[in-house]
């Protein structure tokens, strides 16, 4: 089984994503959903884990940043996964379909964004669609969060963590 660490739209703000890091606990690698990039570099430093990111529409300040996707699909322990931030795939506060369509088009398990800074882990379509919400900048009354995903012979499970 492996673990890894969700976290999305972290902005800059160095105490949240340490508390984030904190609340997720040891895990084998993390998934950084955008919002900033920097961000995920700097996780990947300090904790010595893989990092795999993709660019938010805040993501524009740097080579680094500008060098990451916007959309990227991991296989891992044959799960497929799409990770996306959102602001590319007509998500919103209300609608991920297009997001969830993309996902099932290309055969992923999950579908795993960002952007609204909302935590929401729900099944849909057959797939799973999980937001860790975000540590730093949480909207619409949400509490700081992040989550982590569990992957197991190609099943996943995921939880959210309120910070």
């Amino acid at each position: 089984m492996l673990r890894f660490g969700v976290i999305s739209d972290t902005h800059g703000v160095s105490p949240a994503i340490d508390a984030a890091l904190r609340a997720i606990g040891e895990v084998d690698g993390y998934l950084h959903l955008g919002d900033v990039v920097s961000d995920a570099e700097r996780i990947a430093k300090e904790t010595g884990k893989p990092v795999h990111a993709v660019r938010g529409n805040c993501d524009t300040l740097s080579f680094s940043e500008k060098d990451q996707p916007v959309e990227r699909v991991l296989e891992i322990e044959g799960a497929r996964l799409l990770l996306v931030h959102g602001h590319r795939h007509e998500i919103d506060m209300y609608t991920t379909y297009a997001a969830r369509q993309r996902a099932i088009e290309l055969g992923c398990g999950a579908l795993i964004y960002g952007h609204t800074h909302i935590p929401q882990l729900v099944q849909r379509d057959g797939i799973i669609v999980l937001n860790p919400g975000s540590p730093a900048r949480p909207r619409a009354g949400a509490k700081p969060s992040c989550a982590v995903l569990e992957i197991d012979g190609g099943k996943l499970r995921a939880k959210i963590i309120t910070l």
